[in-house]
């Protein structure tokens, strides 16, 4: 059985950055990640630009879009329109890319990726977390779960969920130019917003 200081269950952007500082400093590290590395995820895809200060790299070959303005609609009418004022406008990414793009650079520090690997089992003994996947077992000191709001790792834990609501997402291709503004429609839809 494979043994490893810490494995992160989970490649989104939590489990990347995790794995990525912890194999930058010197820990084995193993990220089991369920989808596909090139998966589409649904998300807004805002990122504040103050994350940069937790990297050592250049973010912005993962960054879609830099956006300087926000307008704000009550029922699609009444626009107010907001210039920002911070020194880096809110960075857009898109999350197969960005994801993908964090996994890479820990896999350059010496993390070790595998994708389309579902946990089945999770078993602390002896001072070691032993996990069961549908491909083999594997076992780390640590064990960090990063899996997401439908975490297994946390149902396996008695970590009880918060109140999920249903929601919709629909992702619409733009070409909102060097002045990109993001807009934000509230009320029309009941306990949500479209943006």
């Amino acid at each position: 059985m494979a043994t490893y200081d810490c494995i992160i269950v989970g490649g989104g952007p939590a489990g990347a950055t995790a794995a990525y500082h912890l194999a930058k400093n010197g820990r084995s590290v193993l990220v089991l990640e369920k989808e596909p590395g090139d998966n589409r995820k649904p998300c807004g895809g805002g990122v504040s630009p103050a994350i940069a200060q937790w990297f050592d790299f250049d973010l912005s070959p993962a960054i879609s879009l830099k956006v300087k303005r926000l307008r704000y609609t009550w029922k699609g009418e009444d626009p107010v329109d907001v210039r920002l004022q911070t020194a880096e406008p809110m960075w857009m990414v898109r999350r197969e890319v960005f994801d993908l793009f964090l996994l890479a650079k820990a896999a350059e520090v010496g993390a070790e990726i595998r994708d389309n690997t579902t946990v089945s089992e999770i078993e602390f003994a002896d001072d070691r977390w032993t996990v069961r996947t549908d491909k083999d077992t594997v076992s780390a000191t640590y064990l960090v779960a990063a899996d997401g709001a439908n975490s297994f790792i946390a149902r396996e834990l008695g970590i009880k969920p918060g109140k999920l609501r249903q929601a919709a997402a629909l992702e619409v291709p733009a070409n909102p130019g060097d002045d990109a503004t993001i807009n934000f429609d509230l009320g029309s839809i009941k306990n949500g917003f479209i943006w």
